[in-house]
């Protein structure tokens, strides 16, 4: 399947069900010194503009490059009355934008989806010199029972299922960039209710969907899982939001 088409008709539940990044990252950028006060960003694969946002919150100007015609809808409903904000339909290896004309360049929960060859030609034509690349993820403490209970009824109902965030890795990450990055932590772990934890789950690329033949099988299996790990009506799921900060 093309890659850019795996989130169609996803973008309502995605926006809804998917959680910020830690502040705390977007405080980080604000105190280095390699970082300007109005720094250009790119956001590649930049979905519903969850990080898009944070980044605009922060004071930064930012291209928004999204291919999924559903999930840039979504972005620009919502910060399209931002000035800083400029959505561009584009990809991870083909973005459009001039040479030499990005300070910094982001992707958050989409690196996996990239050819990173591809990838990394794109930023080095359309970075600055000494241009940044953050790669970000909210990514779950795979420890946790909720989690590990999640990975197997994921295995047992989506055949594509490859690991969360398709089986991305600390050693993914770092091998993008030769091993010479920075590797930023932060808790972020996020609380549920019973609706936004069915939609988080939902909402991903290979997720069943309403009509598929074990639907609802699926459904009463993610009900039971939240019924098993909630205390008094909420899931608190342990997750971090780790930044592989590089050039």
């Amino acid at each position: 399947m093309d890659n850019t088409k795996r989130f169609d008709n996803k973008g309502e539940i995605y926006a809804k069900a998917r959680p910020k990044y830690s502040q705390k990252l977007l405080e980080h950028l604000k105190l280095r010194s390699d970082i300007p006060e109005n720094a250009v960003i790119a956001d590649i694969g930049s979905g519903t503009g969850i990080f898009t946002e944070q980044l605009l919150n922060a004071g930064y100007k930012a291209f928004a490059v999204e291919p999924n015609n559903d999930m840039r809808k979504i972005a620009e409903q919502n910060l399209s009355g931002n000035p800083n904000f400029t959505s561009v339909n584009g990809r991870a290896d083909s973005t459009s934008l001039p040479d030499n004309s990005i300070d910094i360049v982001t992707a958050a929960q989409a690196f996996h989806w990239f050819d990173k060859d591809l990838f990394r030609a794109e930023c080095n034509r359309i970075l600055k010199k000494n241009g940044l690349i953050i790669l970000v993820y909210n990514s779950r403490i795979e420890s946790a029972e909720c989690t590990i209970a999640l990975k197997e009824l994921r295995k047992k109902y989506n055949p594509e299922f490859n690991g969360f965030s398709n089986g991305i890795s600390e050693d993914k990450c770092k091998e993008f960039f030769n091993g010479k990055c920075e590797i930023l932590t932060y808790d972020n772990s996020v609380t549920y209710d019973r609706k936004g934890y069915i939609n988080r789950i939902l909402s991903s690329s290979y997720s069943l969907k309403k009509g598929d033949e074990k639907f609802n099988n699926y459904l009463n299996d993610i009900n039971a899982l939240f019924d098993k790990y909630s205390q008094n009506g909420t899931l608190t799921v342990p997750t971090d939001t780790v930044a592989y900060i590089g050039k």
